[in-house]
């Protein structure tokens, strides 16, 4: 059950895109009713980083704090009751109809037991507080949380309670490099800085999901790739196609697993071993930050720019999809009808689920946040 991963804000700083004065003009909780209905004119000022659904129940979480759900496909909306001081909320997760997971700064893991009316703080680490990127149930007891700085937490009682582990597999230290800056054997030598750093083994993790039998991955910053054959109980480096940061990762129908980030990038690997990735054709140097599944298999990529991409053979190509914004867009679900309920800079809104048509996106049509065809994404 986890139709989406969002990665808003950290694919904004890591594309040098910071939302200049988004947070800003972003609504205070203080200022608004603490529980209950909310506006139109409300919703469209909330900076939501991302959204789950479960039956009719849509959940979003975002700045601040902020979790607000809707029961009917996000004609209007309610806020939910939370815990006070919340900060920067980051992923949310139903692991099963009613079990609702939401994590984000500060360490922080909130738990919902009526499909997202009400929360309470299941974890968080007054010393630690390194954010929270995603969580991932494997059944009603076994759950996983990732995020900054190596951030890795399991619990085994449907979180009553937390284990801190580290998971990023050691690595040697690379050979010390000297550079020869002017004349004799090492005079004026420097030391070269990037080769004299040991690895860091303490990368962001910005997404977790399941893959086929006991398998799960990791993805995460500068090329991070984690493969687990033991439902986490051990981990191994995957060699990565890419060295940018990935933001989010999808399993497709077919067994085939993608895995999205900065520029543009997604990969693809034919099956869960992971041993060979090929790059997809996006069309675009837009950031990518979330990725929906939906129930006929359609697979939507959501990022920087208004930027939606829609596939429909798993992940092998994709089609540009109109938005209607220029903003930030971090994630997707299934709306009314033949529509994609989007969640971003600008609140939750509407989109058309239509790919647009081959003849639009010829040279001198260029789409928000789609290059041209045969405009080549940066590395």
């Amino acid at each position: 059950m986890k139709p989406s991963v969002g990665k808003f804000f950290l694919a904004a700083i890591a594309s040098g895109a910071l939302l200049a004065g988004a947070a800003v003009a972003q609504i205070n909780p203080s200022v608004t009713p603490a529980v209950g209905p909310l506006s139109k004119q409300t919703m469209s000022r909330l900076l939501l980083t991302d959204v789950a659904r479960e039956g009719k129940r849509i959940v979003a979480v975002g700045d601040r704090g902020y979790i607000v759900y809707s029961d009917n496909d996000g004609e209007s909306w309610q806020r939910a009751k939370t815990p006070p001081g919340l900060a920067l909320l980051n992923s949310v997760y139903f692991s099963d109809a009613n079990t609702v997971w939401a994590v984000g700064h500060d360490s922080v893991i909130l738990k919902s037991s009526d499909q997202g009316k009400e929360w309470t703080q299941a974890y968080s680490s007054a010393k630690d507080q390194r954010p929270l990127m995603d969580i991932l149930f494997v059944d009603a007891n076994h759950g996983f949380a990732v995020g900054a700085y190596g951030a890795f937490l399991e619990t085994l009682d449907a979180g009553k309670s937390w284990t801190l582990r580290k998971v990023i597999p050691s690595a040697a230290k690379p050979k010390l490099v000297v550079k020869s800056v002017r004349g004799g054997r090492n005079a004026g030598a420097e030391v070269d800085d990037e080769s004299e750093k040991s690895v860091d083994e303490d990368k962001h993790l910005n997404a977790i999901i399941k893959l086929s039998g006991s398998k799960l991955f990791i993805a995460g910053e500068a090329g991070t790739m984690l493969l687990s054959n033991d439902t986490g109980k051990t981990w191994e480096r995957v060699v990565s196609p890419y060295k940018g940061s990935y933001f989010g990762a999808m399993l497709a129908n077919d067994g085939g697993v993608l895995a999205l980030g900065l520029r543009g990038n997604v990969f693809r690997a034919q099956d869960s071993s992971l041993t060979a990735w090929t790059p997809v054709v996006t069309n675009t140097k837009a950031s990518m930050m979330g990725a929906t599944k939906l129930a006929d298999g359609a697979i939507i990529l959501s990022g920087l720019s208004g930027t939606l991409l829609m596939s429909r053979d798993n992940g092998r190509t994709f089609a540009p999809i109109e938005s209607g914004t220029i903003k930030p867009l971090a994630a997707t679900v299934q709306g009314k009808g033949a529509t994609l309920l989007v969640v971003g800079e600008t609140g939750a809104r509407d989109v058309a689920l239509a790919a647009v048509p081959a003849s639009a996106a010829s040279p001198g049509a260029a789409l928000p946040g789609v290059a041209l065809p045969g405009a080549a994404a940066k590395p």
